[in-house]
């Protein structure tokens, strides 16, 4: 009786892996690989948006209530993400560290959907004749444990609102793998009608989960044209089927914003709106900063200093000044090699390069894409965010994880995948090392914030935050110090002025107080903080007649209902009584 033969592992397999091992080696060593670079991360406290958005976010306190319209009313376009938020709640409260958990989870799963995309990326036609398609799990590997451990992902994930940014990233992995493993399936003997079906299916569903989770999911369309461009063949409309319900998910996101209901004039009224977040800037001078912000973010995956919750970049007028220029001159020579990459590996060109330079042009392609929608010509009032290179950092981790193993290649070509995992081990070490320094920094918001006030000293906000994190731990020497400094950088902040004031008057220099509340008040006569503030010193110093003033105005200006509209009723001398005790200054 002949003995039937042993099946040869798969090709994919990490080098000397046999079997279910090379299924799983690969991995368990991003999961290990990220779960070393995050370990540290999972008792932060809430930080900076956190408060708003989660901590003191009554919306979400009620996951019943928040599944219904109310809850997709307020969040339309991150309905999902803010879904979690709820049920992070419902399940542990206020604890940080479920949320950390939840990030984290979120962050390792999308790890292993780009090791899974570039497997499937080098499968596609018009990249399996590459010398790397036979070894994929190792130029895989190196690109997903990159993504796992790069400290640039640390806002992303550690930072716990910017889920947002991270789930949706996940989202839109699980998208494109859907996509690919769909047009994989069009092969001769790969699927069924049926398996091709649930597919489709499943990524329409993924990618409508994306464009509810964050905007930045509306390139999501412009990413599979740019797929189809480069990996597969041209011919036919078939190439659209996948496509087309995917924009048309897509155009959900500009729907929610603009108003439709009016004239042609109101709408296109409405969309400039919309599409520019507190700020004023022109869309051409924000164009013009974001060719600088680029070239940083490239610079920060390239070497991994000076990350900043804060940068301060300012915004650029004028297209000759230099910084602007020479980021011009790199984005187009990126560019440039993209174009170059492509061509190389077509037709016409004789396929004088490798076909895996595909996915160098497409990895640049990405890049650009999915920054689309925060770097192009819809101005935001941050200009650079740290977790905005989160999912743009995927093209260039494959990129580079191709590089590596082409140099390897030519250089030892026996042990070429063997080398090039060594290299991803080798430098993801070194990566997640960097992101354990990183996280320390996001341990609580002074250091958080110290941090941001050494590398941004010139900017307000650092210094505003700062002086926030040292009064609410009462140091307020500290806190004021921070708050002065706010109010040099920014004399026209009423947050900064407020906030000093607040601090003199918790300090007992009820004068300088008083002064710093007359100038926020000469700033913005309506702020109801610094009215009822001010008013109260007065009325505790026993100048009544002026605090009774103060009073009336909040009671024009201010809040309809609450403590503070009670106390400055009574004190007006409207006849309603006062509350007891009072409750401290509001800020």
């Amino acid at each position: 009786m002949s003995q039937a033969p042993v099946p040869a592992p798969p090709a994919d397999a990490l080098p000397g892996s046999p079997g279910t091992w090379a299924t799983l080696a690969p991995l368990l060593g991003i999961l290990a690989l990220g779960a070393f670079a995050y370990a540290n991360s999972l008792h932060g406290a809430f930080a900076f948006d956190d408060r708003i958005e989660i901590r003191d976010n009554v919306a979400i306190r009620d996951l019943g209530t928040f599944l219904g319209p109310a809850g997709y009313r307020a969040y339309p376009n991150r309905f999902v993400g803010y879904a979690t938020f709820a049920l992070n709640y419902r399940l542990g409260g206020l604890d940080p560290f479920g949320y950390h958990l939840v990030n984290l989870a979120i962050h390792l799963l999308a790890s292993l959907l780009v090791y899974r995309l570039v497997r499937q990326i080098l499968r596609t036609p018009r990249v399996r004749a590459s010398s790397l398609a036979s070894s994929p799990g190792a130029i895989a590997f190196v690109a997903a444990a990159l993504f796992a451990t790069h400290p640039l992902g640390t806002q992303a994930v550690t930072y716990i609102v910017q889920r947002l940014t991270s789930l949706t990233a996940l989202l839109y992995l699980l998208t494109v793998s859907l996509y690919l493993a769909w047009r994989l399936a069009d092969a001769p003997g790969r699927g069924s009608t049926l398996r091709r079906g649930l597919l489709l299916a499943s990524m329409l569903l993924s990618a409508l989960l994306a464009v509810r989770t964050k905007e930045i999911a509306f390139t999501l369309p412009a990413t599979l044209v740019l797929i189809e461009w480069l990996l597969f063949p041209p011919g036919g409309v078939r190439r659209w089927i996948g496509i087309a319900p995917v924009a048309l998910v897509a155009l959900l996101i500009p729907l929610s914003w603009v108003d439709l209901g009016g004239t042609a004039t109101q709408v296109a009224a409405s969309a400039d709106r919309v599409t520019r977040l507190l700020t004023s800037v022109s869309r051409v001078d924000y164009l013009r900063t974001q060719s600088v912000v680029l070239c940083e973010y490239l610079r920060l995956l390239a070497w991994p200093s000076g990350q900043n919750i804060d940068h301060d970049i300012p915004i650029y007028t004028s297209t000759l000044a230099p910084r602007v220029l020479l980021s011009l001159t790199v984005l187009a020579g990126l560019a440039g090699l993209a174009v170059w990459a492509a061509w190389g590996t077509g037709r016409s060109s004789g396929r004088r390069l490798d076909p895996a330079w595909r996915v160098v042009a497409l990895g640049i392609g990405w890049f650009f894409v999915t920054l689309a929608v925060e770097s192009s010509v819809i101005p935001i009032v941050d200009v650079i965010y740290e977790h905005r290179a989160y999912l743009p950092s995927v093209g260039v981790f494959m990129g580079v994880a191709v590089l590596v193993g082409r140099g390897f290649q030519k250089a030892a070509p026996a042990a070429a995948p063997r080398l090039t995992v060594l290299t991803g081990i080798a430098l993801s070490l070194l990566l997640g090392s960097i992101t354990l320094q990183r996280n320390a920094v996001w341990a609580d918001p002074v250091s958080l914030w110290s941090d941001a006030v050494g590398k941004s000293p010139n900017k307000a906000r650092p210094h505003q935050n700062l002086g926030e994190s040292f009064d609410a731990m009462g140091r307020l020497d500290e806190a004021e110090r921070e708050f002065r400094r706010a109010v040099e950088i920014q004399p026209g902040s009423i947050t900064a002025r407020t906030s000093l004031a607040t601090v003199l008057q918790k300090s007992g220099r009820l004068g300088e107080a008083e002064a710093e509340y007359v100038a926020a008040l000469d700033l913005d006569p309506g702020h109801v903080p610094a009215i009822f503030n001010l008013a109260d010193i007065l009325w505790r110093s026993g100048r009544r007649e002026e605090a009774a003033t103060l009073y009336r105005r909040l009671l024009e200006v201010g809040p309809r209902s609450g403590a503070a509209r009670s106390i400055a009723a009574a004190r007006a001398g409207t006849g309603e009584p006062p509350p007891d005790p009072a409750p401290p200054p509001p800020r």
